[in-house]
């Protein structure tokens, strides 16, 4: 791990990262909002200089010889129908024709214009979509309808001309704006007018891109296809074993034919025993059990989803500084510090791998040990993990996008910011966060390399446990200072921020900032620290059955974990406010802060396990939190495609108002829309294939010693224990 950190010290990648996008996002802004405050001041008094729908009109109808066929003759009837809308205007005359009703005043009327907000980082004015794409009118003499179709240009930030040097340097800072054109017009049709590849543009004008709605939209090619046929084979599966388990399942069982292998492989797709077992709370109070892990994987999910949803939300809304004005209240902290709930999945990761692997060494030492278990040990993670995940990436790549078509949003970052097409065979190899990260597919998938690389190197640590615990300790030990050595050597070095989002800018003085999320954010030897404090506690829980906790003990522990976690999430609110933080401190925060949130982690299990947690235990441990808990896999998969579906659907400007008021109209209906989603993804694509693997492979898997006993697929989720780790 240190060989490869050292020599990837020098790459210069840029990950496409959500978080990352959306702090360089608002760096650019701010940046124009300082270099060129007196333009854009001198925009909001004066609009008129600025290309319109009218002037764009005009100037493709003045260089038809420029433009294609289609293009040239729908723009010639709407100038001529301008033309005499204006000779009548001038006579009293107030009446329109049926084309000027249905053609001319929609597509004038859609076209965005300069409005409000531009000293609140307002840059895109979108115009009214759904006008413009209704626009459907049968022209008298010819087949071809009229129809409207959506571009989005480009102008320079300052409105200098696009010959200029300098101009157009950064799209994506540039003002953009809808507008309303004919079908029969293309991106390349306006780009020769405005800005042609060779010799001068017709009139000076600062259009820096031109963009129609679907044209980033990727072919329905042979992965579509493909991806389509599986997914809908699968659904076919699930709802038609749900048929014959609900109607012949009691039919089948008199037959003798439940215990066949075909029987039982096509069983394990029936969507109603998959859903129901997810639902299933039965064994909620067994004992044994580790109370709290459900609700704390529940509200991480859920905070991961809040913190996506609000740096999408800079990228997307049209008054983003006022986003950045919530850096001022205290709370903002907890979203600017969402981070911490993927550290809570590396813990509870970490905790139940040991917590499982020990319980199944105590009963059965030699064949928990054994080199096939080994070889199990890591086949199994592989089989259980992967299907939901794959399905995951291929849906993304060939499918997700093909659900934005004739939506502006296929012209955003978060539509045309990855690389999935190019390198998703990558990500089925969990090795994205360092091969290629500057091309990666899906931005989410960073936590299943990062887990999956330090997963194969667990049984160095596990061994030592099992074997002699002290000798653990020192490799735990070792590991830990390493790792943190390693933190504080980057956060020196390239003079790094504390954490990644707003207001942490990197400064003068940092460099390769965009190295961040490949050598600290994603990079597992950063990473294991709280992975390998949530091992030790499995392993504790395992080892030692039972332990007496003073009250006063109990209570000191509670209040000193829970601080520490409430210090490393809000203990930066200075720094939001403008406190500039030393170097040194910034590499203290960056070391420690994960390894004092899994201290609080630590104690809540312990406690709570013991039978020490009191009303917080009843509550964590509250059977309503178990679906959630099974879900969260398979909803942390989904959540940024139901994110972006739900974002798609806003076709026109969408302004932030209030911290609460996206909260309850966004953040809870993503959540909610999510583990809706995950549910059926769950029980199609993770729950089937884990039965069809405990079917096919279950007598591979060592025996804890004692009489095996019958379990069916259909309890698979449910109840048994060892499924929790395979989730």
């Amino acid at each position: 791990f240190i060989a490869i950190l050292l020599v990837l010290n020098f790459a210069n990648a840029e990950p496409p990262n959500l978080l990352f996008e959306a702090v360089q996002h608002q760096r650019r802004l701010e940046e124009s909002m300082k270099e060129l405050s007196s333009t854009w001041e001198q925009i909001i008094v004066d609009k008129d200089q600025l290309l319109d729908s009218r002037k764009t009109i005009e100037a493709l109808a003045n260089n038809a010889e420029r433009v294609s066929d289609e293009c040239s003759q729908d723009i010639g009837l709407i100038v001529d129908a301008l033309l005499e809308l204006a000779r009548e205007s001038a006579k009293g005359n107030g009446s329109l024709t049926d084309f000027d009703r249905e053609v001319v005043l929609p597509m004038i009327d859609s076209a965005g214009r300069i409005g409000p907000a531009i000293l609140k980082g307002h840059i895109y004015f979108a115009g009214h979509f759904s006008e413009c794409h209704s626009i459907n009118f049968a022209v008298d003499g010819r087949s071809r309808r009229m129809k409207g179709t959506y571009f989005r240009i480009a102008n320079d930030v300052a409105f200098r001309d696009n010959r200029v040097n300098g101009s157009c340097a950064n799209i994506a800072k540039n003002f953009k704006f809808g507008i309303c054109l004919p079908a029969g017009c293309t991106s390349a049709d306006l780009m020769k007018v405005f800005r042609p590849e060779t010799g001068d543009p017709v009139v000076p004008n600062s259009v820096c891109a031109v963009q129609r709605t679907n044209d980033s939209l990727p072919p329905l090619d042979a992965g579509f296809y493909v991806t389509a046929s599986i997914m809908a084979i699968i659904a076919l599966l699930g709802i038609s074993s749900s048929i014959v388990d609900y109607l012949l399942s009691e039919t089948a069982q008199k037959a003798g034919i439940t215990n066949e292998l075909p029987w039982r492989i096509f069983m394990a797709f029936s969507l109603y025993s998959n859903i129901s077992s997810i639902f299933d709370v039965s064994a909620a109070n067994k004992d044994g059990q580790i109370g709290p892990i459900h609700c704390i994987r529940f509200f991480s999910m859920s905070w991961v989803v809040m913190g996506h949803f609000f740096s999408s939300s800079l990228l997307t809304s049209a008054n983003p500084f006022d986003i950045l004005t919530m850096g001022k209240d205290l709370l903002s902290e907890f979203i600017m510090n969402a981070y911490f709930a993927v550290d809570s999945f590396f813990f509870m990761s970490a905790l139940l791998l040991t917590f499982i692997w020990f319980k199944n060494y105590h009963k059965n030492p030699r064949g928990t040990n054994s080199a096939a278990a080994w070889i199990m040990f890591y086949v199994h993670r592989i089989i259980r993990l992967s299907p939901p995940y794959y399905m995951a990436v291929i849906f993304y790549t060939w499918v997700l996008k093909q659900m934005f078509v004739d939506k502006p949003f296929n012209m955003t970052f978060l539509y045309n910011g990855d690389f999935c097409r190019e390198t998703w065979w990558i990500e089925l190899l969990y090795a994205h966060n360092w091969w290629k990260a500057d091309k990666a597919c899906m931005g989410i998938s960073w936590y299943l390399a990062a887990e999956m690389q330090i997963y194969l190197f667990t049984p160095l640590l596990i061994l030592p446990l099992a074997i002699k615990p002290a000798i653990g300790f020192i490799v735990a030990a070792v590991v830990l200072i390493i790792s943190t050595a390693a933190n504080i050597f980057l956060v020196y070095y390239y003079h790094w921020p504390v954490r990644l989002l707003w207001p942490c800018f990197p400064t003068r003085e940092t460099m390769h900032f965009s190295n961040y999320s490949m050598l600290m954010y994603d990079n597992p030897l950063i990473r294991c620290q709280i992975y390998i404090m949530g091992m030790l506690v499995g392993w504790f829980l395992q080892t030692k059955k039972t332990m007496k906790i003073n009250p006063i003990i109990n209570i000191i522990c509670w209040v000193l974990g829970l601080s520490l976690m409430l210090c490393v999430v809000f203990g930066l609110h200075d720094q939001s406010n403008g406190f500039y933080i030393p170097v040194f401190w910034r590499a203290m925060y960056s070391s420690l802060s994960r390894i004092a949130f899994g201290v609080g982690l630590t104690w809540i299990i312990v406690s709570s396990y013991y039978g020490y947690g009191g009303p917080i235990n009843k509550f964590m441990s509250w059977h309503i939190w178990i679906p959630f808990g099974r879900l969260t896999y398979c909803g942390y998969l989904t959540h940024i495609p139901v994110m972006m579906l739900i974002m798609g659907q806003s076709t026109d400007t969408v302004f932030f108002t209030t911290f609460l008021e996206a909260f309850i109209t966004r953040v809870v209906s993503t959540i909610t829309v999510t583990f809706f989603v995950a549910t059926f993804w769950s029980s199609l694509f993770e729950i089937s294939f884990g039965k069809i693997q405990t079917i096919l492979l279950g007598g591979l898997r060592p025996s804890s010693g004692e009489k095996k006993k019958q379990v069916t697929e259909e309890s698979w989720t449910a109840n048994t224990e060892e499924k929790i780790i395979e989730k």
